[in-house]
């Protein structure tokens, strides 16, 4: 087979979607494996993928195998895939956070062909940023799988390692930061009358529309947030009052830490 998955959690489940409806790989061609056979048989009946028996199969039939399990859990299962994985030489693609591809081909026990890959939960709406790198026995046909793979479920960039902690924070955990943010605006707007849901929904859209704007305007950051703010007007207040209360500073303090974390992870 052409694919297959070992984890079907949410975010394999995602990427597995934005696969098949890209058309990019046949549903026949993608097998899945996880210990839940409730989620194979689900994700079956869904895409019409084919789930096998374990994680060994998998490695066995499948060219390439995105391993999709938690970081806690990946070393192990990589060791215990050794011998079927030198034997058949597949492409593996890791999702596991904090995880290098060094561990990662360490694990495997040989020369393996490794590309480590953070997505971010946006997949599941195939917006997600994800970042690749590779290890030294990667193929520029592998590479080119990988970012036609990670174009399914949105935008790709090829990363230096050594950047993929700043990574994790800004494109990976910082969904989390928006959406406190969307939840901040709506609350406000439901402070001065406007209903929840309607307050969620334009919060939303804003945070929609300005990502847009940042996509393709040529101008800078610095320079739109001066194209919204009329002297004297409205929106240079609350700009100054983000400021005076140190938004700016939060936000960066925040990557600090999620940074510090994944670098830990990372030295385990």
């Amino acid at each position: 087979m052409k694919l297959g998955f070992i984890g079907t959690g949410n975010l394999a489940s995602a990427i597995l979607r934005g696969v098949v409806a890209s058309g990019m790989v046949a549903p026949s061609d993608i097998a899945v494996y996880d210990i839940s056979e409730e989620k194979t048989a689900q994700l079956r009946d869904e895409l019409s993928v084919v789930p096998l028996a374990s994680a060994e199969e998998t490695v066995s039939r499948c060219e390439r195998i995105v391993v999709a399990v938690k970081p806690k859990d990946i070393g192990n299962l990589l060791e215990s895939l050794r011998d079927k994985a030198a034997a058949n030489d597949p492409l593996f693609i890791s999702t596991a956070a904090g995880t290098t591809v060094e561990k990662l081909v360490s694990c495997l026990g040989y020369d393996a062909r490794v590309i480590r890959i953070m997505p971010n939960i946006n997949a599941a709406v195939g917006e997600s940023m994800t970042a690749i790198c590779a290890s030294s026995a990667v193929t520029e046909d592998d590479r080119a799988f990988a970012m036609s793979f990670c174009s399914c479920f949105g935008k790709a960039v090829e990363l230096e390692e050594k950047y993929f902690s700043a990574f994790t924070a800004v494109a990976g955990s910082a969904p989390a930061f928006a959406y406190i943010f969307a939840d901040a605006l709506a609350a406000a707007g439901v402070k001065y009358g406007i209903p929840a849901k309607v307050s969620q929904d334009i919060a939303a859209q804003m945070l929609l529309g300005s990502a847009k704007t940042l996509l393709e305007s040529p101008l800078s950051v610095s320079e739109l947030v001066r194209n919204v703010c009329s002297p004297g007007g409205t929106t240079i207040e609350g700009v100054c009052s983000l400021k005076e209360t140190g938004f700016e500073n939060s936000v960066i303090t925040a990557i600090d830490k999620t940074v510090e974390k994944d670098r830990k992870m990372s030295a385990r």
